[in-house]
C-alpha cells in the first residue's frame, strides 16, 4: 500500500471510524479531455461503480468514483490499483481518495 494511502487510512480510523463499518469512499481521477473522462466513467459504471464527471478550472476533467466498503487496507489497495490502471488506460491519472467524516 502506498504511504499516503496508509496515512489517510490511519486518519480515518483515528477519527473514530470502526474498521468493521462499511463507509462511503470517494476516489478521484483526472483526464485531459471530457470524452476520455466520459469513457472512463462509463467503464466504471459497467463494473458497478457510481460516478460523476465534472470540469476542473484548469481545463481538465475530474471523475469522482463512489464506492462503499470497509476501511480495510487490503480492500483499499485492491481498489486503488484497479483505479490507477483504469485511469492510465484512458490517458488519465488517479489522484487519491477520501471518506466524508461525519461528526
Amino acid at each position: 500500500m502506498r504511504q499516503e494511502d496508509l496515512v489517510a487510512l490511519q486518519h480515518v480510523l483515528s477519527a473514530g471510524v470502526s474498521p468493521d463499518t462499511v463507509c462511503a469512499f470517494e476516489y478521484f481521477l483526472y483526464f485531459p479531455e471530457e470524452p476520455l473522462a466520459d469513457l472512463a466513467a462509463q467503464a466504471l459504471r459497467e463494473v458497478g461503480y457510481h460516478t460523476e464527471v465534472e470540469p476542473v478550472l484548469d481545463g481538465s476533467w475530474q471523475v469522482v468514483v463512489y464506492a462503499t466498503h470497509r476501511p480495510d487496507p487490503n480492500e483499499l489497495e485492491r481498489r486503488v490499483n484497479f483505479l490507477e490502471q483504469l485511469a492510465d488506460s484512458f490517458g488519465g491519472e488517479y489522484d487519491g481518495w477520501g471518506v466524508p467524516i461525519q461528526r
